[in-house]
């Protein structure tokens, strides 16, 4: 009777897969991790701004 199945080897398929995609197109790679990057930085800009925003609105209307 064998144990419980071993899921290293689906995990080691994806990372071999994962490593071969970005050896075999590293500018396609590096162009979705360059708009994942603009995203990310891009929802923190538009935060910070709102927020600005809200805590100037909450101050303008403490001082009347």
């Amino acid at each position: 009777m064998k144990g419980p199945p071993m899921f290293s080897r689906p995990l080691q398929s994806l990372l071999d897969d994962a490593v071969e995609l970005v050896l075999s197109e590293p500018i396609f790679v590096g162009f979705v991790v360059f708009i994942l990057l603009f995203v990310f930085f891009g929802y923190l800009f538009v935060r910070r701004t709102v927020m600005g925003m809200r805590e100037g609105f909450d101050e303008g209307y403490r001082g009347k």
